[in-house]
């Protein structure tokens, strides 16, 4: 029954999904690329749905592939840290791990610093996850003083 509702309602919204052109707001990503050049409200959902389910926008982000840029790193920094808040807590906390050496990728610290950076992290962790109900853009703004505020580190503040 779920099978035939869904099959109506696809019948239904898709003439007209595909007809109402939506700027491609699905960001980048495996949808992204799947479904690149595809225009309507439909293609746009289910590309950023693939884009969020199939786990690859940070490889994407990182590496400059799956349509997104590297060049805004800014904006690749506060989308990642947005999307990673809580598993980047822990790996900070642990001064290590997947999310934290993304993190330090996206930054632009050297391979050479990213061990500095780790520690930074670690050692500063109450400075920079300040409270439970921290938000992503409080904390990319105190890693960056945090950042800012170590010798070796300070040529990577953000400005």
């Amino acid at each position: 029954m779920k099978k035939l509702f869904a099959a109506t309602a696809m019948a239904v919204v898709l003439p007209f999904a595909a007809s109402a052109h939506a700027v491609s707001d699905a960001g980048c990503g495996l949808g992204s690329v799947l479904l690149e050049g595809q225009d309507g409200l439909v293609m746009n959902v289910l590309a950023a749905t693939l884009n969020g389910t199939s786990g690859n926008q940070t490889f994407g982000m990182t590496t400059g592939t799956l349509n997104c840029s590297t060049e805004n790193s800014l904006l690749a920094l506060q989308s990642f840290v947005n999307d990673n808040l809580d598993t980047l807590a822990v790996d900070a906390a642990r001064g290590e791990g997947e999310s934290l050496d993304t993190l330090a990728t996206l930054w632009g610290v050297k391979a050479s610093d990213k061990a500095v950076f780790s520690q930074a992290t670690q050692a500063r962790f109450s400075d920079i996850f300040s409270s439970d109900s921290v938000t992503a853009e409080q904390v990319l703004e105190n890693m960056n003083r945090v950042v800012s505020e170590d010798q070796q580190l300070s040529a990577y503040t953000l400005g």
